[in-house]
């Protein structure tokens, strides 16, 4: 257990599987190129269902098929979902109607129209590696942290003091340098999950405290 005023990774009752079965009956049929829920996703359930939720400020960033955000808003979050598709933003819009949920819905290219500061960042990008960025809801460029880089740049002017953001990466993307350039960042490992290529991990992110001021 982590003290309470040093961040929100607390000991509480395991994720809601009947919350997710509802957003994933309703996001099942998400139209191409829209990010279907996989491993990832759920380890990032996983880590998400262990926060105390209710009355927290949520940015779901990147949402895709909208299960993170939706899963928050269901549990009383106040959840603001972004995305650089409107397929995606007009899917999790009618999923968050039909689940009687209240999202508030941002196209947005990381974090360049979102204007607020939240107690919880989410991010599941794309990470894996390519050459080229063929299908932008899974190619992360050459080291798969093409999206990554630019989020950690951007997150300690988004991110309330004392809060933290939850990332997804894969061994394919050599978390450990990630960390390396992200000095300003402190980084503990809070989720994973071992697949046959590779294993996939939560990093929770939170801003060092003797930077701040």
């Amino acid at each position: 257990m982590t003290d309470p005023e040093k961040g929100l990774w607390l000991s509480v009752p395991v994720p809601d599987g009947a919350a997710l079965k509802r957003i994933l009956a309703i996001t099942s049929n998400a139209p191409s190129p829209i990010y279907e829920p996989r491993d990832d996703s759920f380890l990032m359930i996983d880590a998400i269902g262990h926060i105390p939720l209710n009355g927290r400020s949520v940015l779901d960033m990147g949402t895709g098929s909208g299960i993170l955000g939706l899963y928050c808003a269901l549990h009383g979050a106040k959840v603001t979902a972004s995305d650089i598709d409107q397929a995606a933003i007009d899917q999790v819009g009618r999923a968050a109607e039909a689940l009687g949920v209240q999202i508030d819905l941002r196209l947005s290219d990381l974090f360049c129209d979102i204007p607020n500061r939240f107690e919880l960042i989410l991010f599941n990008p794309p990470y894996l590696p390519s050459v080229g960025v063929n299908d932008r809801s899974v190619d992360g460029g050459p080291a798969g942290t093409r999206l990554v880089d630019r989020f950690l740049e951007e997150l300690p002017r988004n991110l309330d003091p004392k809060a933290e953001a939850l990332l997804l990466l894969s061994s394919l993307n050599d978390p450990a340098s990630v960390q390396l350039r992200h000095r300003n960042l402190e980084f503990s490992s809070i989720a994973t999950k071992s697949l046959f290529f590779e294993e996939l991990q939560v990093l929770r992110v939170r801003l060092r405290d003797d930077l701040m001021v």
